[in-house]
């Protein structure tokens, strides 16, 4: 999907040291900063409001932002926006864009689930508003229209990001990239599981329907998400190691269900 250069570099921004806690506090307006993008991408024509797939985007996604309610101090919404390939992408302040391919691609509610909780889990771990902070950028639209742009966040299946900068940095940024998706991957899994709704399962079945259609493609340090095949081991020990949440999910039920 082609992004203006604003919200390319408010996903894109420069940090490279690793995020492996959650801060309680942060400096950054997420709010004003996701209205900022919310209005950019309004005015672009990218968004979408008569899309026919908001009635399960609705749905679901009502259910997941009402569990994590007491996590985020923002209501998180679901919106759809225009694109070509599979994409997803969460804003600080509570906004989690969401395009056609991606909703097609979903086959049933438990991989939609499934994509709306990590998108989540990204929003609750306040993963772009710590890297925007951990490169002392100032919360301006000038500053980060000046940010190099690079797509880290979205798409869930690691489609097609440019880079524009040099190699080196390139790779400790997809290296933070992937660690940032790996946490978004367990979160989005355990928002999924404490729906009581949907099956945690769904994040993998999409992840494989992902990988037969685009392959697991790239050089790994360079990739800004990990292989599917590596996510979906990855949420496979979460299961295992963790069957007071997991266990009770079957792994193949309704793994086949198609409703659009």
């Amino acid at each position: 999907m082609q992004r203006s250069l604003f919200v390319k570099s408010l996903i894109a921004t420069v940090g490279v040291t690793e995020l492996c806690h959650v801060a309680p506090a942060l400096a950054l307006d997420e709010g004003a900063l996701g209205n900022e993008v919310f209005q950019q991408l309004r005015d672009d024509g990218d968004l979408l409001f008569d899309s026919p797939f908001y009635e399960h985007l609705n749905e679901v996604g009502s259910i997941i932002s009402a569990t994590v309610r007491d996590r985020y101090p923002y209501p998180i919404q679901y919106h759809v926006v225009k694109g070509d390939s599979a994409n997803a992408f969460s804003v600080p302040g509570g906004n989690i864009y969401i395009n056609e391919p991606l909703l097609r691609m979903a086959r049933n509610r438990d991989e939609l689930a499934g994509v709306l909780a990590h998108e989540t889990g990204h929003m609750v771990l306040h993963h772009v508003a710590k890297r925007i902070n951990n490169a002392n950028i100032s919360n301006t639209i000038g500053t980060i229209l000046s940010i190099p742009a690079q797509i880290i966040l979205g798409p869930i299946g690691g489609l097609g990001a440019e880079y524009a900068m040099n190699q080196i940095q390139n790779a400790q940024d997809a290296n933070v990239s992937r660690h940032i998706e790996a946490q978004a991957d367990e979160e989005g899994a355990r928002i999924a599981a404490a729906t009581g709704v949907y099956n945690p399962y769904g994040l993998i079945w999409f992840f494989q329907v992902m990988s037969k259609k685009y392959g697991d493609k790239g050089t790994y340090w360079m990739r800004d998400h990990p292989f599917d095949s590596a996510r979906i081991t990855d949420l496979q020990t979460l299961f295992a190691q963790n069957p007071q949440i997991f266990a009770k999910y079957d792994k193949t039920d309704k793994q086949d269900e198609v409703y659009w």
